[in-house]
């Protein structure tokens, strides 16, 4: 029998499949987890699509114990849904600063890249309130390096962290906004349930 099933929701226009998470997938087989490498449609579709997708796969694939793990907008989708569906721990890996809240932070040119429906999307998710009403235990992960880089996406992990009431923020030392880098691997393998 299983111990539970892991949900693995990978990042923009990645797949679960993809070598940045193929070693993730392993390890949680071998941890005797029934792992769900969960396919999102990218294209031509706004964060809210993304959602929705996930809950369909999230409610039939369920098992009586869960956990969910996103990357970038991977975790966005898992942060966006985790108090509806109540897994038992999420693990947000390099949360995408993808709320209203970031919105102003926003450079122009980014926005017009983004394009208005995706900005239009964003308008309608809080980062503040989701963190506030989150009950579940949640690891909340970045990297070093990627802080640096993306100043947005580490005050969005880091806020997050502090609203949330049961949350654990783990700072990945020199680490850049990679999942498969040796830094990040130790860090989530030793948040991951056994």
């Amino acid at each position: 029998m299983k111990d539970g099933t892991f949900f693995i929701i990978p990042g923009f226009k990645q797949k679960a499949t993809d070598k940045q998470l193929v070693w993730l997938v392993n390890l949680l087989k071998e941890r005797n987890f029934k792992v769900v490498a969960v396919p999102i449609k990218w294209d031509r579709r706004v964060m809210s699509n993304y959602i929705k997708d996930f809950q369909v796969i999230y409610n039939k694939e369920k098992t009586s114990i869960n956990y969910v793990l996103g990357f970038s907008y991977g975790a966005v989708i898992v942060f966006s849904t985790a108090s509806e569906l109540e897994p038992k721990k999420i693990f947000l890996c390099s949360l995408s600063p993808d709320f209203k809240e970031d919105l102003n932070q926003m450079k122009p040119w980014i926005k017009r890249l983004v394009g208005k429906r995706r900005i239009e999307d964003i308008n309608k998710r809080s980062a503040v309130k989701m963190a506030k009403e989150l009950k579940i235990p949640v690891v909340i992960f970045y990297g070093e390096e990627e802080g640096k880089k993306f100043p947005a996406l580490k005050k969005r992990a880091e806020e997050t962290a502090k609203l949330a009431t049961k949350a654990k923020l783990v700072i990945v030392e020199s680490s850049p906004h990679l999942l498969n880098f040796p830094e990040y691997k130790k860090a989530i393998e030793k948040e991951l349930p056994r």
